[in-house]
């Protein structure tokens, strides 16, 4: 059973969609949203996958809560429960440890320099009914056994999966850009994540307005969340409310990749960050940060450009050096597609989970 607070837009979201199109037939996936479904849920539950949706208090406050998660799951008695996010990954794992579930394994997928003390406490409280954590890149691992205090042989590396599906195309190169408002002619910067501080935009809008190089480029945001507001005033304060696109959340990333000259991501933190690895797989040159599990993606100056990350004169300065270098773009663009592709599609995942959850269904029957 795969257990969240709820399946939004978002990387571990679409880790749990990739998960239930594709685990082999002696594997019946469930489906449990604590609080609410969510889009990705909804694609869920419309691919077949048994869903269920418990309305529980968003923080499971209430310690009634985690009785009621604890007796769906006696009832539903799943021989497995994997969490994705901290709801699930502290109260999920709580419930299904009391439910007396055979295998239990949280996830982390970032590096959560900012992780509550009472929220590390549980967790490592939690690791000796913990199978396994599984986490999405080296960077996050080593971060998590640090931060945790957790035995790093309980902690596991499994790169998210790629499905190279979402790169499908409806809509024209030209189509995209005439229907998103940009003129011809004009430089497109893609870049899509939730409007967060984490994704460190207000740093691509400072470098658009400081790099004589990028007054022609337009960005296009794809992506929501709680400083989408601000950032729309910070764009404005700058002067690029004419420039910035801002286009929601949207699922149609074939279409913003394939409008895009290049794509950029200026975290200041990360875990492995899908949107970054399917636009290497597409082609699309790549400007990201040195942090997390991103250079773990990005081979600097052969299958992109990395940056210090809060640093917009670095990022207009490499930016601007991939819009005056087509050659550039065009070898980075190769090389880093001929090594995504193998490397982080959802075969090799697959393999990878499948391999974990047998071994560890192996070690309870012995």
């Amino acid at each position: 059973m795969y257990m969240a607070h709820a399946f939004e837009v978002g990387g571990a979201e679409d880790m749990v969609l990739n998960l239930v199109r594709h685990l082999p037939p002696r594997f019946e996936p469930m489906v449990c949203a604590i609080h609410h479904l969510g889009p990705i849920g909804e694609e869920i539950q419309d691919a077949g996958i048994p869903t269920t949706v418990l309305g529980l208090d968003p923080g499971l406050r209430r310690p009634w809560d985690v009785a009621r998660l604890r007796r769906f799951l006696c009832r539903t008695r799943p021989h497995i429960v994997h969490t994705f996010l901290l709801t699930a990954s502290v109260y999920g794992r709580l419930a299904a440890m009391l439910a007396r579930v055979p295998v239990v394994i949280g996830t982390e997928q970032n590096i959560y320099h900012e992780k509550r003390l009472r929220h590390a406490l549980a967790e490592w409280l939690l690791m000796t009914g913990t199978s396994r954590v599984v986490a999405s890149a080296a960077a996050v691992r080593e971060h998590y056994i640090r931060s945790v205090h957790v035995n790093p042989a309980k902690v596991d590396v499994i790169y998210n999966a790629v499905d190279w599906d979402h790169l499908q195309t409806t809509a024209g190169r030209d189509e995209m850009r005439h229907l998103t408002g940009i003129t011809a002619g004009s430089p497109v910067l893609a870049t899509i994540g939730r409007l967060t501080r984490q994704k460190g935009h207000i740093y691509l809008f400072e470098a658009l307005a400081r790099t004589a190089a990028l007054a022609r480029a337009h960005p296009m945001v794809g992506g929501d969340g709680a400083l989408g507001a601000w950032l729309r005033d910070g764009a404005a304060a700058l002067g690029l409310s004419a420039r910035v696109h801002f286009l929601g959340v949207r699922r149609d990333v074939g279409d913003v990749l394939n409008a895009a000259d290049v794509f950029v991501l200026p975290s200041l933190w990360e875990g492995l960050p899908l949107a970054l690895a399917l636009a290497m797989g597409a082609g699309v040159p790549v400007v990201s940060t040195t942090v997390g599990g991103i250079p773990e993606l990005v081979e600097d100056g052969r299958t992109g450009l990395l940056v210090r990350p809060a640093d917009s004169i670095d990022l207009g300065r490499a930016l601007a050096r991939l819009i005056e270098e087509p050659d550039l773009c065009g070898r980075l663009a190769v090389a880093a597609r001929a090594a995504l592709r193998p490397r982080f599609g959802v075969d090799a995942c697959i393999a990878s989970v499948t391999a974990l959850y047998d071994r560890l269904i192996d070690g309870r029957a012995a």
